[in-house]
């Protein structure tokens, strides 16, 4: 009984009211939050995969134009090589070839530096070498050198064996132009039989303005905010950004022979030395395979979120394209379904809250009614058990006193009767036989006779005290009997209000 007050107890700390509010909450919100699950769990993984996708397409579609640039732009300076004016003034040794004819094959091989420099807007100068790598001309004049020379051995040697290549990127920190340079060997005139031999090369200075603007600025943003796209060479250097902040540092720590290399040529003017901070989630994952592409999810270095991050390679150069996009963003719709679905659930609990409210005051109006209908049931019952109680003592009291009473008058008029007769006899005797008594027989018949009167008075007053006790009974049973007519009617009430609570519980419950 105790714990089901403490029960009770409990649930009255939550009206009802605001139970089945909050039931109503429960019950519009919770169909919502499935929602959220299922976009959680559905949804993103699907909204990522197609913007690994999209990515994908992306940097394959922008390492296809830097490719293609690249491929025409080496096309040029090999169309070039082979044309006959500029084989025939590379073959002329100046020692051994008269001044005016000389100068005749120079001036038509500066025609052929002009038409290279024609076209394309980005090539900046065309120069002639000889097999040595000593500059012969130059158009327009001022080619630059790459540190203290116009060419390393390395890229010497590689002319020497025919290939045709592009160097590493060069930056101007004073005109904030990057270039490279194409390099195109010269051969003899093709003839029958005999290999041709490398008679210098053709070098063609190229602006990055087209790499820098027209395929990498315009990937920033471009798959959610704070997406971006850089490119790496194959020292893992950023030579093009979207965030020129970021240029020409390194994803990754450079070798010694690397770091030498820049450092002699001058790359990157007073950014040459590559320092620390480098930026390892990405470094680890730069390859040497031309043409390779991949897709992970990695932190940059500095960022405070995940990346999907797309790796395409190209090859024409040995490049890594990386497209970057924050996680956030590739799950923005989705993330905005969640948001609204929030905003959703949160007004629509607002809503079924107040109005569960309302109608749990509804509801609960009638069951408090009928609470204190029970209550007031309660009392009355309690009323006529008490009642009930005192009525059934107090008539056990009733039936006691009067068989004792009863006892009592049955005895002392048994008594009565007995000295009547004892009194009766005694008188006869006296009357029948007076004369013939002696004064002794008549003085013990006369104490008789005052004996038995002595005795039937005591027995009427005892009965007379008898006859008290039970006319007390009476009236005690007459107030019983009212007590009971009372009880009859508190039970009557009683049995009206539980009339009354079942209708109101058949109202709640709607039968």
């Amino acid at each position: 009984m105790a714990q089901k007050d403490i029960q009770a107890h409990r649930r009255g700390w939550f009206p009802l009211p605001l139970r089945i509010s909050i039931g109503y909450v429960f019950a519009a919100i919770i169909p919502l939050l499935l929602v959220v699950v299922f976009i959680k769990v559905q949804t993103q993984p699907t909204l990522i995969n197609q913007a690994n996708d999209t990515m994908t397409s992306d940097a394959q579609t922008r390492v296809q134009l830097i490719d293609n640039y690249f491929r025409e732009r080496t096309l040029d300076a090999m169309a070039l090589t082979q044309v006959p004016s500029v084989q025939q003034f590379m073959a002329l040794s100046p020692a051994d070839t008269p001044i005016a004819i000389y100068k005749d094959g120079l001036l038509h091989s500066t025609f052929a530096l002009q038409a290279g420099l024609s076209r394309s807007k980005d090539y900046s100068y065309w120069a002639l070498f000889n097999a040595q790598g000593h500059l012969i001309q130059s158009y327009p004049t001022g080619t630059p050198q790459r540190g203290n020379a116009y060419i390393t051995p390395e890229q010497l040697k590689s002319i020497k064996a025919g290939k045709t290549f592009i160097s590493p990127v060069y930056y101007d920190p004073k005109t904030n132009v990057a270039t490279v340079d194409i390099y195109a060997p010269i051969f003899t005139l093709p003839v029958p039989n005999t290999k041709p031999q490398v008679l210098g090369f053709m070098r063609a200075t190229l602006k990055m303005d087209y790499i820098w603007k027209e395929v990498v600025q315009k990937d920033a943003n471009v798959h959610g905010k704070n997406s971006y796209a850089f490119i790496v060479d194959e020292n893992g250097v950023r030579i093009a950004d979207t965030d020129p902040n970021r240029l020409f540092t390194s994803i990754k720590p450079l070798s010694s022979t690397a770091q030498q290399q820049i450092l002699n040529q001058q790359r990157y003017g007073n950014k040459s030395q590559i320092q620390a901070p480098y930026d390892p989630a990405l470094g680890n994952h730069t390859g040497n395979n031309r043409g390779a592409s991949e897709i992970f999810n990695a932190r940059p270095q500095g960022q405070q979120e995940d990346f999907e991050v797309v790796r395409q390679a190209t090859t024409s150069v040995p490049w890594q394209y990386f497209v970057l996009s924050p996680v956030s963003s590739v799950t923005s719709i989705a993330n905005q379904q969640m948001s609204n679905i929030f905003w959703l659930a949160g007004l629509a609990a607002l809503v079924v809250a107040i109005g569960g409210f309302f109608a749990g005051i509804g509801i609960s109006r009638p069951i408090m009614r009928a609470v204190e209908s029970l209550r007031g049931n309660s009392q009355a019952l309690n009323i006529l058990a008490q009642s009930q109680q005192d009525a059934a003592g107090e008539q056990v009291w009733v039936v006691d006193s009067s068989q004792v009473g009863l006892q009592s008058v049955q005895y002392y008029t048994e008594a009565a009767k007995v000295a009547s007769e004892k009194l009766n006899s005694t008188t006869q005797l006296l009357r029948q036989h007076g004369n013939q008594l002696t004064p002794a027989q008549v003085e013990q018949v006369m104490e008789d006779i005052m004996r038995s009167a002595s005795y039937l008075v005591n027995a009427l007053e005892y009965q007379h005290s008898s006859n008290q006790k039970l006319a007390t009974a009476l009236k005690v049973a007459t107030q019983v009997t009212e007590q009971l007519q009372t009880g009859a009617s508190s039970a009557t009430d009683a049995a009206e209000q539980l009339e009354r609570v079942v209708q109101e519980l058949r109202s709640v419950v709607g039968r």
